[in-house]
């Protein structure tokens, strides 16, 4: 996974006087159209659009509703857009992809995974590492030369080290191997009980292949982990030092594969970051053994901002607009 050229350095640039970003996720989709004259931006929104969870129709749809909303709130026409971002979960399809070209007569449409405008807006493209904590994890860093290294995003499958679905996952795992007599005592066996209102630990069986659980409600039981973990809980505080240091390891590819040094930027993205310290605290420990100068920052800007930032860098404008400006236009669609 890369970065297209010409959205860093411009040589596909329009000339046209709008550029469009989405954020196409699990649960929502936003779009967002941004003047290059006024930097007034509009927003639409529709349903998800993350492919593996709703298929590539409806979540090509979601995109199209959410870009025909933003233009009627901007009161254009497609045409009128240069460059589009669209920023999704996974890989997106070309079928997708011309499903949602069809119907916009933009310059140019750009569809790229998520952590790239996770990137975009945690660093505001400068040379820096996004590193994504939420159902799923995924690290991605570009240098100053705008070369580009990708860490994890395989999955829960083959991958999600360090995410909220792999702590779920373990403190269920935990709390099961307390049961058996095969792990150390642990709280997380009567917060399971509770949390999924079972009757007993040994439901989880029936509750995780049964139903089956989902992988956001698998991350969810995450809160219960932090909860028993900040109690002082060992076994779930053993499980957040887990999952950070493994993140860590995940971060520092790509800071040697792209020869990052200094004081260059690691933003700190997705819900498991925000949700409290103990994730946070030990990753920043882990990662500065490494990386001393690294700058830890959460996103000031939501991911449509990130998709917005691209298209605005793409037609050779990410110098123009106001930080300040862009902040507060862009607040209320943050999480």
């Amino acid at each position: 996974m890369t970065i297209p050229g010409a959205l860093l350095n411009g040589s596909r640039a329009t000339g046209r006087r709008c550029v469009a970003g989405v954020d196409g996720g699990a649960t929502k989709t936003v779009a967002a159209v941004m003047s290059l004259d006024t930097f007034a931006i509009r927003f639409g929104h529709a349903g998800p659009s993350n492919v593996d969870a709703v298929g590539v129709d409806a979540a090509a749809a979601s995109i199209r509703a959410a870009l025909r909303e933003a233009l009627g709130e901007a009161g254009i026409d497609a045409n009128a857009v240069g460059t589009a971002v669209i920023g999704l979960a996974g890989t997106p399809s070309d079928e997708l992809a011309a499903s949602v070209e069809t119907e916009f007569a933009v310059g140019a449409f750009y569809f790229v995974n998520d952590v790239i405008a996770a990137w975009a807006s945690g660093t505001w493209l400068e040379p820096g590492v996004a590193v994504i904590s939420g159902t799923g994890s995924h690290v991605f860093g570009v240098n100053a030369a705008g070369d580009s290294w990708r860490t994890g995003g395989w999955g829960h499958v083959l991958g999600d080290e360090g995410s909220g679905y792999w702590l779920g996952l373990h403190g269920m795992k935990a709390a099961l191997q307390y049961r058996d007599g095969s792990g150390p005592e642990t709280a997380l066996i009567e917060a399971a009980v509770a949390f999924y209102g079972l009757e007993a630990v040994e439901d989880l069986q029936e509750l995780v292949y049964g139903k089956p659980l989902t992988k956001g409600e698998i991350a969810a039981f995450t809160q219960e982990v932090e909860k028993a973990a900040t109690a002082g809980d060992g076994v779930a505080a053993s499980l957040f030092e887990e999952a950070a240091n493994d993140l860590a390891q995940q971060t520092r590819a790509p800071i040697e594969k792209l020869d990052l040094e200094g004081a260059f930027k690691v933003a700190l993205v997705g819900g498991v970051f925000s949700s409290g310290h103990l994730l946070r605290d030990t990753f920043e420990r882990a990662v500065r053994a490494f990386a001393p100068q690294a700058q830890f920052v959460v996103p000031e800007i939501p991911p449509v901002g990130g998709s917005l930032l691209l298209g605005l860098r793409a037609e050779g404008a990410a110098d123009a607009f106001d930080r300040d400006a862009l902040r507060s236009a862009l607040s209320g669609e943050m999480d």
